[in-house]
């Protein structure tokens, strides 16, 4: 018998060693690279921070996951097998942060040496074409469709306002905020732009539109009155973009597919990015040091399911469940050396988002934090980026809306008009504070309004403490303003212009480790699997939510929160969404 089992022991051993060689081999020749060959990006679908290479990222076609283009990149920048870059832009959906972060990504693979070229379909085709345009014009070369478009047309962002519409189906809002600028509710409150809201507008659109005219100037080397002048004549059709050297060919994407191949008279194997990227079974046996990267992307909302349909196109959710849990494991894991915040988010609930901020608070207190802000960290996503040693923000980041908000609506009139009446007994002077039957009382109303600004005094403190100026300082550059990264880090409320790379070496820098020397990188919250996401519905509202919802996201969000029981009580949100 002791034969026996012997035998089965070694026969079991021996297969196991087989199936991993097999393994082992398989994974080797899946992640080989043949010299010369040139690495294939192409961007289509929403632009979002964070992919997944599980089953359930295989079924995201229409998405472009940031961190997983990053990787390929960086790696690709620094293999000697990789020569070129090829970037196909075709139809991407992108904030001007993240188009920024990207160029940035296209001009490091450059300085090593190597070349690039872009093709474009069209930048814009029913709308705006700026970000697109951006990251097609970073490489050497960009090539347009010959039917395609340049709708170089400038920045717009267009407020709406519901105060008439209210009005007519007898809908009275009870709203307060704090902070002169926080207009997040006048699209309930008023019927058009307040002053302050008007100002506040027009120096965030002059800033975006800057940038926009530097970034295109200094690409296609064209002086920036003369790239003013081709954004009043747009829309710009292919022959005469390519007469104002916005462009250097037409052709078709065959066409460049086959050039691309033959690039400088050498044949060429494309490998797609994706396929690059894709981490290796065994990458995770490595041990050392590590670095976590934590992703708060999306509205801010207290609880833990991650996911809120109604929420926004990109159908996530920052929690407060899921961040805590995220930095209790940076912060306990011996290996982890700092944190890295990766911020992209509008904000959301004041108390969800205190809850966050204070998991950064005593992650910084054992552990360097660095934050790096995407496409917003504004409002709640600005509040939780508070206790970080540096914050690093793209010069196009829509940050700031230090500011507080709350409210109410009251439907008694609109149901009176379809003749339903209702009537409550009662208990209590304040039962009915948060209730959508009734407007708040004189006292009750004092009571919201200094609640709320309580909530924002506390904010500012954070701001004076975080950021080492007075109370006074964070006063005069809060109110609910919001600014681009480029405006903030004049305001000291952001260290320094940058992306995630830049962020990653300040991390290293504050950790005490060499900037060259490697560390593994862990991505935090843990992602669902694809049982999880099937059972909550993601999948489905993934596919059936688009891009253009953003424009009535705060329409959306702010109706279902003050229709939800708790009357979006000490919000710290910002609504403001360029067109770009």
């Amino acid at each position: 018998m002791f034969r026996r089992l012997f035998r089965w022991i070694i026969r079991t051993v021996v297969i196991a060693a087989v199936l991993i060689a097999i393994v082992a081999v398989s994974d080797y020749i899946s992640h080989r690279v043949q010299p010369n060959s040139v690495l294939s990006v192409e961007l289509d679908g929403t632009v979002v921070e964070r992919g997944s290479s599980s089953v359930l990222g295989l079924l995201s076609k229409n998405e472009t996951a940031l961190n997983t283009l990053r990787n390929a990149i960086d790696r690709g920048a620094k293999d000697p097998k990789i020569v070129g870059l090829e970037i196909k832009v075709l139809n991407p959906e992108m904030e001007l942060a993240q188009a920024q972060e990207i160029v940035a990504l296209i001009k490091s693979f450059e300085s090593h040496g190597k070349w690039t070229e872009a093709y474009l379909e069209t930048a814009g085709e029913s709308g705006l074409g700026n970000t697109p345009y951006i990251v097609a014009s970073a490489a050497d070369e960009v090539s347009l469709m010959p039917q395609g478009d340049l709708n170089l047309m400038g920045v717009q962002l267009r407020e709406l306002f519901m105060r008439g519409t209210l009005d007519w189906l007898g809908i009275t809002p009870n709203f307060a905020s704090a902070g002169q600028y926080k207009s997040a509710a006048n699209m309930f409150t008023n019927k058009d732009f307040t002053p302050a809201q008007k100002e506040e507008d027009e120096g965030l659109a002059g800033s975006l539109f800057d940038q926009i005219v530097a970034a295109m100037g200094a690409e296609r080397k064209l002086s920036p009155d003369t790239i003013k002048s081709l954004i009043d004549q747009a829309p710009i059709n292919a022959d005469d973009g390519l007469k104002a050297r916005l462009v250097d060919r037409l052709e078709y994407e065959d066409e460049f597919i086959e050039r691309v191949k033959n690039h400088g008279g050498s044949v060429h194997k494309v490998v797609d990015y994706t396929d690059y990227a894709r981490t290796s079974l065994f990458s995770n046996f490595s041990g050392g040091d590590e670095i976590a990267v934590i992703y708060g992307d999306g509205e801010i909302q207290r609880g833990g399911e991650g996911f809120d349909p109604f929420s926004g196109p990109d159908t996530t959710a920052m929690t407060s469940d899921d961040m805590t849990e995220a930095f209790k494991s940076a912060r306990e894991d011996d290996d982890v050396r700092a944190v890295i915040l990766r911020v992209d988010s509008p904000g959301g609930s004041m108390l969800a988002s205190e809850l966050i901020g204070r998991e950064v608070e005593l992650t910084a207190k054992k552990k360097p934090v660095v934050v790096s802000m995407s496409g917003y960290g504004a409002s709640g996503g600005y509040l939780i980026s508070i206790p970080a040693a540096k914050i690093i923000a793209e010069p196009g980041t829509i940050t700031g809306s230090i500011g507080v908000l709350g409210g109410k609506f009251n439907i008694t009139p609109a149901a009176q008009k379809i003749y339903a009446n209702t009537d409550a007994v009662s208990r209590g002077a304040n039962v009915g504070m948060f209730d959508m039957w009734t407007d708040f009382t004189p006292a009750q109303s004092k009571q919201f309004e200094d609640d709320i600004q309580r909530n924002y005094q506390y904010f500012l403190k954070l701001v004076s403490a975080g950021r080492h100026i007075t109370v006074e300082q964070a006063d005069a550059v809060a109110q609910g303003r919001v600014w681009t990264g480029e405006q903030a880090v004049n305001l000291k409320l952001v260290d320094s212009l940058g992306g995630l790379d830049d962020a990653m070496a300040a991390a290293k820098g504050l950790a005490r480790l060499a900037p060259d020397q490697p560390v593994g990188v862990i991505e935090l919250p843990a992602q669902p699997g694809l049982l999880q996401s099937l059972s909550s519905g993601k999948m489905v509202a993934s596919i059936a939510q688009r891009p253009a919802a953003r424009l009535v996201e705060p329409v959306v969000e702010l109706i279902r929160a003050a229709l939800s029981g708790h009357a979006i009580f000490s919000a710290a949100y910002c609504p403001v969404v360029p067109m770009l």
